[in-house]
């Protein structure tokens, strides 16, 4: 493993493939498809990664009679490591820029993460993520992840800066660098907490940098329905639990790990108050992280 990166293999900047794992969304996806032909600069390809088992029969034209314009992928067990893998050994263009099936966007998007590769050493971009509620900012830092464990997202600044993260509904990343790194870690599962923040401390273990640039905004939107984030509650609560405790133990020094037990005192309630009071499951996902986890702290 090396601890700088080798800059002469890196184009400057090179083309863009865009990647949208996609599940059980109709309209939002189509939506998102549609604001991709609008582009300053136009993709190099679009995959679509689809976990869907059936969709809307305007959903399946729209997707055949833009087939010139749109790869389709199909992925018969809904996961999000598992869809960004596939995506990661098929796409051609020199930057993926992963972006969610219920976002908006500008024009400028591409154009925007692109530039940013300019910077030889860059192994990533994250750019703004806006959503109902949230409030734009002037702080000097977003995407950080503590000591104690504690993920301080920020990623509504305007001020452009490193990061230790990454946001996984708009975030690229130069495919030599996904070629290097390898796959995303496929333990983390249910809502996939810290799936993408697991992968930028993998990308900054290699020695790359990852850049905010709050030009490449997005809109979430967040649907309600749909997309492998949200799973039935229950299993929500204790794919929570298990993959705060798998990054922790991979990640975090055991003396923070009391912190976690504190953090996650609402999930626990949850859970117990739908399950009776049998917390023996959220037991059983701790030991399971534990025993996966390798650690690398």
């Amino acid at each position: 493993m090396r601890t700088t990166p080798q800059m002469d293999n890196f184009q400057q900047p090179g083309t863009v493939s865009v990647v949208i794992c996609t599940l059980n969304r109709e309209e939002s996806l189509i939506h998102v498809l549609e604001l991709l032909k609008n582009q300053t600069i136009p993709p190099h390809e679009v995959l679509v990664v689809d976990q869907s088992r059936e969709h809307k029969p305007q959903t399946w034209n729209y997707l055949k009679e833009n087939q010139n314009r749109i790869r389709l992928l199909t992925l018969s067990s809904p996961s999000t490591t598992a869809a960004r893998n596939l995506a990661r050994k098929e796409v051609r263009g020199d930057i993926i820029l992963f972006l969610d099936d219920d976002v908006l966007f500008y024009p400028t998007l591409i154009q925007t993460h692109q530039e940013n590769y300019q910077e030889l050493n860059l192994g990533a971009v994250t750019g703004k993520v806006l959503y109902d509620g949230s409030e734009e900012n002037d702080l000097p830092w977003a995407g950080r992840i503590t000591r104690s464990g504690k993920y301080l997202r920020n990623f509504t600044t305007n001020q452009r800066c490193l990061i230790s993260t990454l946001y996984g509904c708009n975030m690229s990343i130069r495919r030599d660098v996904l070629l290097e790194v390898g796959d995303f870690d496929l333990n983390y599962w249910g809502n996939f907490l810290w799936e993408e923040v697991d992968y930028a401390l993998q990308i900054r273990k290699h020695g790359y940098q990852i850049i905010y640039d709050p030009r490449a905004v997005v809109f979430h939107v967040m649907a309600k329905k749909g997309g492998s984030r949200n799973p039935p509650p229950r299993q929500y609560l204790e794919s929570t639990i298990f993959n705060d405790w798998y990054f922790f133990f991979k990640y975090i020094s055991k003396g923070f790990w009391p912190f976690l037990l504190y953090r996650q005192k609402k999930t626990w309630f949850q859970y117990l108050l739908a399950s009776r009071g049998n917390c023996i499951p959220l037991i059983k996902q701790m030991v399971r992280a534990f025993r996966q986890a390798k650690p690398q702290y």
